[in-house]
């Protein structure tokens, strides 16, 4: 088992402020250990490899026609794949020199749906792309 140093570091901050309770140099409160507790935590959740910031990142794709891929009723999404039958919308809009392409309502993992920026000028290519490989039940969202 790894422990990483945001763990550690929590610990840490735990073990001293119960250390320092038991020795009796400062009197224990729940409060105080809660805020202890939970302001350690803060780098942790704002370290771009495991917490908050993570799921904030979209991939910025230069081919989005052959990075969106139909097979065998299902849409791939890069790496990523998702069911065809459970899209009901698809989120597109354009914005300068890029575009956005999601599925606001197909979470990959808790917090997460596949995204992604493209070119704008391939910004109907992609749209029509979809719209031939998706039931016309399917709303784009702009």
């Amino acid at each position: 088992m790894k422990i990483g140093k945001y763990s550690l570091f929590w610990l840490g901050s735990i073990v001293c402020y119960l250390l320092l309770t038991a020795v009796g140099l400062i009197e224990f409160e729940l409060a105080t250990f809660a805020v202890i507790s939970n302001l350690t935590m803060l780098p942790f959740l704002f370290d771009s490899k495991n917490g908050i910031t993570e799921y904030q990142k979209q991939q910025i794709v230069k081919d989005p026609i052959n990075h969106l891929t139909f097979n065998d009723n299902v849409l791939n999404i890069g790496s990523e794949s998702v069911p065809v039958q459970q899209i009901r919308k698809v989120a597109m809009d354009t914005c300068g020199e890029t575009s956005f392409f999601s599925l606001p309502y197909n979470q990959i993992k808790p917090g997460v749906v596949p995204a992604l920026e493209f070119p704008s000028e391939q910004f109907e290519d992609v749209k029509s792309h979809l719209k031939k490989g998706l039931p016309e039940t399917v709303i784009f969202i702009s």
